[in-house]
């Protein structure tokens, strides 16, 4: 099985931690900006990625070969979420200070426009063919949908979708292009969209304090975490209802799938609470996908808040481990 790297934002050390797949432990950790928010958005064939520093107003662009942050591209107010557009150079934020979507060019590093939404957007999803954003706007409790023009600066909002009274959408997932699945964190739930249709399908009851959403790529289910549940919800699409919950240990926040190993990586947020899995209160859950069964947990800084994984090149793999090796945690 290929090595690959687990990027884990930790908000509250103002760092990421970078994990090995293989070893199940923290290589080391990259100093970002103040308050790092959402998971690492990965460009689609450089090694690089975007974090958003949320107390900075900037996005930190990271060189995944050297584990190091690169440089500072500046944005909106409080940044949230980044996503990449997958047939452009472009990368979108969604400012929660200021109520608008960035879009920056990845070529030059340069914020070329905004886009006004509701207040206080959340973790954003592109769709896989490029042709819409979806922005889930927690003041507003609603999500709000952006057609992508050919020429970027041509983009436009194209409908408004309302969730329902203090809804607080968290996180909108893209799933195959044709729905919207939103983690609304204080109704509990997990609304459903046709991204088409541009309108709601469904509302389906979850555990307490939803925030992330992540489809299975193997089975006909959606995960969602549950953070004042301690655990994470597994949803049959099909049926459109919860079938299962995981115990996952204190605060669950980010969600991250590893196709090739079945495994879901889940970072637990509160880092002061204690429990049997997870006794120094920061870390990252390991959750067979095959079971359903959580199997595993890995030390990370402080109040890790999303995950991604980056499956580099051989070059990059050696590179990789040549810096790791020389850097203490």
């Amino acid at each position: 099985m290929k090595e690959k790297f687990i990027y884990v934002t930790n908000t509250d050390s103002n760092d990421i931690s970078v994990i090995s797949s293989k070893q199940e432990s923290e290589l080391t950790r990259i100093p970002v900006g103040g308050s790092p928010r959402g998971s690492m958005a990965l460009h689609k064939s450089l090694p690089y990625g975007y974090v958003c520093n949320c107390a900075g107003d900037t996005i930190s662009k990271i060189d995944l070969t050297n584990n190091k942050e690169d440089s500072k591209i500046k944005v909106g107010l409080a940044p949230r979420g980044v996503c990449v557009d997958p047939n452009k150079e472009i990368i979108y934020v969604s400012n929660s200070g200021s109520s608008d979507v960035s879009i920056v060019s990845t070529e030059n590093d340069q914020e070329i426009s905004r886009i006004k939404v509701g207040e206080n957007p959340r973790f954003l999803s592109v769709s896989s063919d490029g042709k819409y954003l979806s922005v889930p706007c927690s003041g507003s409790d609603s999500i709000y949908i952006i057609e992508l023009g050919e020429n970027i600066l041509d983009s436009k909002i194209s409908s408004i979708v309302e969730l329902g009274e203090n809804a607080k959408p968290y996180h909108a997932f893209t799933h195959k292009n044709y729905n919207v699945y939103t983690a609304n964190t204080h109704r509990h739930s997990v609304s459903v969209i046709d991204l088409h249709k541009k309108t709601l399908i469904t509302e389906i009851p979850v555990g307490y304090g939803p925030r992330a959403v992540i489809a299975d790529p193997y089975k006909n289910l959606v995960y969602v975490s549950c953070e004042a549940s301690n655990s994470v919800s597994a949803i049959d699409i099909n049926k459109n209802e919860e079938i299962k919950h995981i115990d996952v240990g204190p605060t669950p926040r980010g969600l991250k799938i590893d196709e090739e190993s079945e495994t879901l990586y889940v970072s637990a947020f509160k880092r002061t609470m204690i429990s049997k899995y997870n006794q120094d209160g920061d870390g990252l859950s390991v959750v067979d996908l095959k079971t359903l069964e959580r199997k595993g947990y890995v030390k990370t800084g402080l109040g890790p808040c999303s995950v991604s994984i980056y499956e580099p090149s051989s070059e990059t793999l050696i590179n990789t481990y040549e810096t790791n090796n020389s850097t203490t945690v």
